[in-house]
């Protein structure tokens, strides 16, 4: 077990249930991090991101009460913030959601690696540049794209732990990270593609 997952095993949810504000404090040390870098990929804003993690931590310390333990802590409050930078997203009228009906074959293999034969980032430029190459695509994909990429490769949620988080089926989260990855493939190769 990591130190990490030691950690927020550790964590007393019957504290937080009670009000203890170190056990609060634990919380937040050990996921306000992950929670605001997630919602700063998924807002594209830093200042923004503040405030709807804010928001949604005060949501979490209203329910906690609720809190069952059928999820992780972590994933539970990822959904928090969730749901709360889609409400932000949509009041700014930022949210677009794209059909599950995609007939393009995989540009990646059975790992998620890039495919053979596809020319990788590093044969045409340095990896600093592909990196901020890759962000700014990451950018500018729709939303249902940028928020499995971020859970899957960014925060390194297993599968269970992003269809908890999302509240959709394990099949469905194979094909959004299917087109998320070939949207992102497209936008990083070809720029002017829309993503």
């Amino acid at each position: 077990m990591t130190r990490a997952a030691a950690a927020a095993a550790a964590l007393d949810i019957e504290g937080l249930k009670a009000g203890d504000s170190g056990a609060w404090r634990e919380v937040m040390s050990l996921h306000g991090p992950s929670l605001l870098g997630y919602a700063t990929r998924m807002l594209g804003s830093r200042t923004t991101a503040e405030e709807v993690v804010q928001d949604a931590l005060v949501k979490a310390y209203k329910a906690i009460d609720r809190f069952d333990g059928r999820a992780s802590l972590k994933t539970w409050m990822i959904r928090i913030v969730h749901n709360r930078a889609i409400d932000e997203l949509r009041r700014n009228k930022r949210y677009v959601d794209l059909p599950d009906d995609d007939p393009e074959a995989s540009y990646f293999d059975g790992r998620g690696k890039w495919a053979e034969g596809f020319p990788t980032p590093e044969k045409h430029i340095d990896a600093k540049r592909r990196l901020a190459q890759v962000r700014e695509a990451m950018d500018g994909l729709a939303h249902s794209h940028r928020e499995v990429l971020l859970l899957k490769e960014v925060h390194g949620l297993s599968t269970d732990q992003i269809c908890e988080a999302l509240e959709i089926s394990p099949g469905n989260l194979r094909i959004r990270i299917h087109r998320a990855r070939k949207a992102l493939r497209a936008a990083v190769v070809d720029p002017g593609t829309e993503a």
